[in-house]
């Protein structure tokens, strides 16, 4: 797996700032990032399962979820959690979601971490990784 050089260069809350930003701009939904408390020591694995886990989340979004806005927020107080939320189409609970919903998962768990996802169909989607 190639670990984007922005990681490396900017660090990953200046990184994962600009994907949201970049994603608002090709897109036109409205963004929003935010991110609180002081970065812990993450390994170079968690940083990269943070970042994948938010670029396959816009990705789902831009191509299914039909949304207006995403809300993207990476949180070190306590555990480090990002979440992202959207308020487009959603989807029905329960369905396991296609690979790229698995694809996170296992990222995830290979990171010591776990991917929880809730979802309704017409009340947006909330993807949540807490390491």
């Amino acid at each position: 797996q190639l670990r984007p050089a922005v990681l490396d260069d900017h660090g990953l809350v200046p990184a994962l700032h600009s994907q949201v930003r970049d994603f608002g701009d090709q897109t036109g939904v409205r963004t929003s990032f935010n991110a609180r408390g002081t970065v812990p020591r993450l390994t170079p694995e968690q940083q990269l399962v943070i970042y994948r886990v938010t670029q396959e989340s816009l990705s789902n979004i831009a191509q299914h979820a039909a949304a207006q806005s995403v809300d993207v927020e990476l949180s070190f107080i306590g555990r480090t959690v990002l979440r992202i939320s959207d308020d487009g189409h959603g989807f029905t609970a329960g369905r396991n979601g296609g690979l790229g919903l698995s694809g996170m998962r296992e990222r995830a768990l290979l990171a010591g971490g776990q991917l929880s996802i809730w979802s309704h169909p017409g009340q947006g989607t909330r993807v949540e990784l807490t390491i």
